[in-house]
């Protein structure tokens, strides 16, 4: 269910973000803001508790925080520069990184059911993504900038699968978004303007929602372990995105939803497909 929840929570968190990164504010001060806003929130965790320290743990976590930031920043470049509806989805291909990772460093036994269900997410991604009648440049930065952030992040999943539970979520988790946050700061050359300009209604609201849902992931992976049966129900954030986006999008300032019934409607099949890789998954016992 922590997945599921995160799921729902990153799509509305989408929007809010996508919303905070038009009218010239750009994506790196909103990303800036929401990286240290992750960072304050996770702080606290620190307290719940771990195992004693070693110089292992804290390099673990700190190369962890590293692939979270690159794919953050990929992130927000996709949302900036692409489309929610295309982009949340093609995030969603992080499951198949993290199926082929996992194997290659041998932490996991891949079933025939989670096999199936991470082609079936595949498959649920081209129809939520292709076929759209989507300005080119747009959608080019969706996956251009969309499958290498899936990667990045499947990188973080696996390894925090591997080395967080050594040391503990507790402990683990506030150095791995502490990291982000330092590594935010190279980000500031880049800012157009001062942070006073950034909308911080959406940028806040969105920053405490990615927050909540990154530590649902995080948890589910560091304690429970299977980083691939967490994000293949993860992966239902597509469904929520095309569902937000064709119902209150307009209230975040997202038109997407213009685009067409048809274009809407092979993003509602691959949502679908994508419930059906949930099933299969959690009845295969993920």
């Amino acid at each position: 269910m922590i997945p599921l929840g995160s799921a729902f929570f990153y799509a509305i968190a989408a929007l809010c973000l996508k919303r905070a990164t038009q009218h010239g504010t750009g994506p790196w001060r909103v990303g800036f803001v929401t990286n240290w806003i992750q960072a304050l929130c996770f702080l606290p965790v620190w307290w719940v508790g771990g195992g004693a320290f070693e110089s292992a743990h804290l390099w673990h976590a700190m190369v962890c925080g590293v692939c979270f930031f690159t794919g953050q920043v990929l992130t927000f470049l996709a949302l900036s520069r692409g489309d929610v509806s295309v982009t949340t989805p093609v995030l969603g291909t992080k499951v198949l990184f993290v199926a082929a990772i996992s194997v290659a460093l041998g932490t996991e036994r891949l079933t025939g059911s989670m096999w199936m269900a991470a082609l079936l997410t595949t498959l649920a991604t081209a129809l939520l993504g292709f076929g759209s009648r989507l300005h080119r440049q747009a959608l080019g930065s969706s996956f251009l900038f969309g499958f290498p952030a899936a990667g990045a992040f499947a990188f973080t999943d696996v390894l925090a699968q591997r080395w967080a539970p050594a040391w503990g979520f507790g402990h683990f988790a506030p150095v791995l978004f502490g990291t982000v946050a330092i590594l935010s700061l190279g980000l500031i050359p880049l800012f157009p303007g001062p942070l006073s300009v950034v909308p911080w209604r959406w940028a806040g609201a969105g920053a405490a929602l990615l927050a909540l849902q990154a530590g649902g992931v995080a948890y589910s992976i560091m304690v429970f372990g299977s980083a691939t049966t967490t994000n293949v129900v993860y992966n239902s954030r597509g469904v929520w995105s095309v569902l937000m986006v064709w119902g209150i999008g307009h209230w975040f300032a997202n038109h997407e939803r213009a685009q067409g019934a048809a274009v809407m409607g092979r993003r509602f099949a691959g949502s679908v497909l994508l419930l059906a890789a949930i099933f299969l998954i959690m009845r295969g016992g993920g």
